[in-house]
């Protein structure tokens, strides 16, 4: 059987070699007892006893699986709890639990994707299965008010399924967040051709988009004539 020193002194020597390619790793030969570190030198040929601390013991059912030795089956089932878990934090204004939750479930999801065929069913049924995630994480950023973040997601629901309401409407609202005026308009214009049910509710927010732009930039023309005061006064005073 292999020596604890003996197997201590491969792993270090393995271990001194990936940080420096250059080292030097010295070698035992003519039967020489010295393994090239001084602590195992100490304890070669003595009997050693190992004492191990039990830090934690798991009942049957209480160990988690890492997501790579899961099933696919077990993966499907832990998307799906998830996304039930990324609701429950949602509905609790746990906003980063709930994004940690959407982001899992999305990044599963993408591994199930890489060894299927692009466009066939299985592919497509995986892609499907992002939008709902997609759409929650999208409103966790909004109400983060990382508007930016939430449009890049809202980009691929869309490119997928670009008559969904909900990814309209929280992207009219991202856009909106982010002041793009232009999209933020046609992005309520689209929903309500998309949902004529919502195209009071687009009119009023377009409205207000409007106003709010009218406001900013009077806000503006106000604060630039503040600062315009006394420069003049400067100006003033220097003729």
């Amino acid at each position: 059987p292999i020596g604890y020193t003996k197997l201590s002194k491969t792993l270090r020597d393995i271990q001194k070699q990936k940080k420096d390619k250059d080292a030097v790793i010295r070698k035992s030969c003519c039967g020489s007892q010295t393994t090239g570190y001084d602590d195992l030198d100490k304890i070669t040929g003595k009997q050693l006893i190992f004492e191990i601390d039990m830090l934690s013991i798991q009942q049957p059912g209480e160990y988690k699986k890492e997501v790579w030795t899961m099933s696919e089956k077990e993966r499907y089932n832990l998307v799906s709890d998830l996304r039930q878990q990324g609701n429950q934090f949602f509905k609790q204004r746990n906003f980063e639990s709930a994004e940690k939750c959407y982001a899992k479930a999305l990044g599963i999801l993408e591994q199930l994707g890489l060894k299927e065929q692009p466009n066939s069913e299985e592919w497509n049924a995986i892609e499907d299965l992002k939008i709902p995630l997609l759409l929650n994480y999208s409103q966790v950023k909004i109400n983060q008010e990382e508007y930016l973040d939430a449009i890049k997601h809202l980009n691929t629901v869309l490119k997928r399924d670009p008559v969904n309401a909900k990814g309209l409407y929280r992207r009219a609202v991202s856009h909106g967040g982010s002041w793009n005026v232009d999209e933020a308009i046609r992005d309520w214009e689209e929903l309500a051709r998309v949902d004529p049910s919502q195209a009071t509710l687009a009119e009023k927010r377009i409205t207000e988009l409007l106003n709010n732009v009218k406001l900013r930039k009077k806000e503006k023309s106000t604060d630039c004539d503040s600062a315009l005061i006394p420069l003049l006064f400067q100006l003033s005073v220097l003729s």
